[in-house]
């Protein structure tokens, strides 16, 4: 059985030195969708500023308030935390957040799907324009409500969160293929490709997936390296932290690690 148990801070530091220095630039690439990423995305994604996301982000990190939780990636079990301390450990850091809105306005992603909430602050930020609807999946009530207040004091009307165990959550999906899927859930092996599995009849061929902490764990990791041998699987980007997936069949199959 591949080990569930996230690495050490010091695991994690030692493999992101390893990453960095192996990972590639835009000389060393040659297929043209990757090149425009790295020069459109990774190169402009200081550019992108959402400067009243972020205020929220700082409104969460101060919130003392306790509150009780169902976490379904732990059996179900219901856990007691202050909000702050949720947003300073769990919420996407601001590089990331900004790199998933660049992505998104790049590739012009009309409709987007979220798996795993938390605060909501990462949804915002994903939901970049008023054209973009997204829905979004969490576990738990307690925390999405929370979401919910981010969202309105941002004004984004257009976000729908579906709450409960992805299990059933997941069907209630509506019927249609979203432009991206993010999956930032439950970070094991089994739950990890079942979604993407699930996910393929809400997909179309120029559907973008990203991952979430694909070298969170040797279970992650054994993930990340499973997705990227499926047939329909084409190109994919290791970014180290998120790892993206194209599903093109007109593209070729490649796998890239870029530096970031």
């Amino acid at each position: 059985m591949t080990d569930t148990k996230p690495y050490s801070k010091l695991k994690i530091i030692f493999k992101y030195i390893l990453y960095y220095f192996s990972a590639k630039g835009k000389h060393s690439v040659h297929s043209p969708l990757v090149y425009g990423f790295i020069t459109q995305v990774l190169k402009a994604n200081n550019n992108c500023k959402y400067l009243a996301a972020e205020r929220e982000r700082k409104r969460l990190r101060s919130n003392p308030a306790i509150i009780d939780f169902v976490d379904f990636g732990k059996k179900g079990m219901t856990f007691q935390k202050k909000i702050e301390t949720i947003a300073n450990n769990s919420l996407k850091s601001r590089k990331y957040a900004q790199l998933l809105r660049t992505t998104a306005q790049y590739f012009n992603a009309q409709h987007i799907l979220e798996l795993g909430t938390s605060l909501g602050i990462t949804t915002a930020y994903l939901t970049y324009d008023s054209s973009v609807r997204t829905t979004s999946l969490e576990g738990s009530e307690r925390i999405a409500q929370e979401a919910k207040q981010v969202w309105e004091n941002l004004n984004l009307a257009q976000i729908q969160c579906i709450t409960g165990d992805f299990k059933n959550t997941l069907k209630q999906i509506p019927k249609k293929s979203f432009d991206m899927i993010y999956i930032d859930g439950n970070h094991q092996y089994e739950p990890t490709i079942s979604y993407f599995e699930q996910l393929q009849k809400n997909s179309h061929d120029k559907t973008i997936f990203i991952f979430d902490d694909i070298h969170y764990s040797p279970s992650m990791e054994k993930a990340w390296k499973h997705l990227q041998s499926q047939p329909q699987v084409t190109i994919t980007l290791d970014l180290f932290f998120i790892g993206i997936i194209w599903i093109d069949a007109s593209l070729s199959k490649e796998n890239f690690v870029l530096r970031y």
